[in-house]
């Protein structure tokens, strides 16, 4: 028999570990790319500096390659797993405590963790996961039960949540209906941390775990059938709640791959010629000279921008001017274009983007927008200050707000504006941050 397959060993932590290999292989050809380069226009002293820096590099970038399997060999078998938005400083704080000999100290850390700012933050990037967003209500009343320390109420419904969605992506995904808890259930997706036969399979066969005998024993661990027929009457506690949190934002990788359809290897690329490099080379030089020119516009609403207006009235390639295309956009009630306006969520097409869109502004009928503000925050973000308008279930509602404006290149990378092919798109168009309303 082989060895287990680690998670070390996916692509996506495996890459920065080749990369530097592949880097040492260039910094021992530097002598043969000089001249190519200096004739490309680069800088060879700027290369120079960073390929010394390699050695410095390797440590770190081996460290954080290996926190996810000791993460899971430490806690899985206490209902822990490590996964892609998990907080790595707390989880290498845990590691450092738990190798150290303190494994209780290091899971009341991990319980910490999962305080009430950090479960709203993590069940709100839940709603990238489309299987999900009927099940958010829902989750949100499970949300209030945990900030007021209801735990009785708010487990049991956050497996059931965790359940529902496995199942309906299973059919998606695998192609026949397996709840998360179910012998058989596939939970594995390629390139994943938490997808991987060491995170959430492991961590099902825990939680599916048989319990036949009542107990009012204080749990640790929530165990599904234990909980959901009633005889592990003792899970009324933080840390049963704490863990099944984590195993809900455990799977929204799975779920998002699922509906991508990338539970799969992708088809395999093209090794990097000497050519590629160069070229890479030049465009990154590009970019930090971009970086280095920019620099913010000083703005007077109503002097140098107009305060609304149709987008023909602004700069082309602006954020004010795409915010104001939405917003016109939305007068007219066209959502599919509203959609093509803002930050796109990954497991959406365009279509179900628009229906997304529809779905939170249908209900409000834009009357006026006036710009209050305009700051240029960073090379690549823009924040808005506009005043609203619009009428929702026949009552007038004025709104101060402020949206963030995030400019990309064609691959979807935050790109310096003013860069060739580059767009703006509105980062928080479902919920701007409020400055006042009345």
């Amino acid at each position: 028999m082989g060895k287990e397959p680690l998670i070390r060993d996916i692509p996506s932590l495996k890459k920065p570990l080749q990369d530097l290999e592949g880097l040492k292989t260039i910094k021992d050809a530097m002598p043969l790319l000089s001249p190519l380069l200096n004739e490309l226009g680069v800088d060879i002293n700027q290369i120079d500096t960073q390929l010394a820096k390699i050695e410095e590099l390797e440590p770190s970038a081996k460290e954080m390659a290996s926190i996810p399997d000791r993460f899971n060999d430490l806690f899985a078998s206490r209902g822990w797993i490590m996964y892609e938005s998990m907080n790595d400083e707390v989880a290498k704080a845990a590691i450092k405590k738990a190798e150290s000999g303190d494994v209780d100290g290091a899971e009341t850390d991990l319980i910490a963790y999962y305080n009430v700012e950090t479960v709203e933050l993590k069940l709100n990037e839940m709603k990238g996961v489309e299987t999900f967003r009927e099940r958010w209500p829902l989750a949100r009343k499970a949300l209030i039960d945990y900030r007021e320390e209801r735990y009785h109420a708010c487990v049991p419904v956050i497996l059931a949540l965790l359940d529902g969605m496995v199942n309906e992506l299973h059919e998606i995904g695998r192609g026949s209906k397996k709840g998360f808890f179910a012998e058989g259930a596939n939970l594995e997706a390629w390139d994943s941390i938490s997808a991987h036969n060491r995170g959430l399979k492991a961590l099902a066969d825990i939680f599916r775990k048989g319990r036949k005998k009542t107990t009012t024993d204080k749990i640790s661990i929530p165990y599904r059938n234990g909980i959901m027929h009633g005889m592990d009457l003792g899970y009324d506690n933080k840390i049963v709640a704490a863990k099944t949190w984590g195993a809900l934002f455990a799977a929204r990788d799975w779920a998002i791959k699922t509906e991508q359809g990338l539970l799969e290897p992708a088809p395999p690329k093209r090794d990097m010629t000497i050519k590629d490099l160069a070229y890479q080379i030049y465009k990154n030089n590009l970019k930090k000279a971009q970086l280095q020119a920019w620099k913010p516009r000083m703005l007077n609403v109503d002097q140098d921008v107009p305060a609304t207006g149709d987008p023909e009235a602004f700069e082309p390639g602006t954020p004010e001017q795409k915010l104001a295309e939405f917003f016109i956009y939305w007068r007219k009630r066209n959502y599919g274009y509203m959609a093509k306006c803002v930050s796109p969520s990954p497991s959406l097409d365009i279509k179900r983007m628009a229906a997304h869109v529809r779905e939170i502004y249908s209900s409000k009928n834009l009357k006026s927008f006036e710009y209050k503000m305009i700051n240029d925050n960073a090379p690549a973000i823009t924040e808005i200050q506009v005043e609203l308008i619009y009428d929702e279930y026949d009552k007038e509602v004025i709104k101060n707000v402020q949206f963030r404006m995030i400019n990309k290149d064609a691959d979807g990378n935050p790109s310096v504006y003013g860069t060739s092919e580059s767009n703006w798109e509105i980062y928080n168009w479902d919920n701007p941050k409020i400055i006042h309303s009345h």
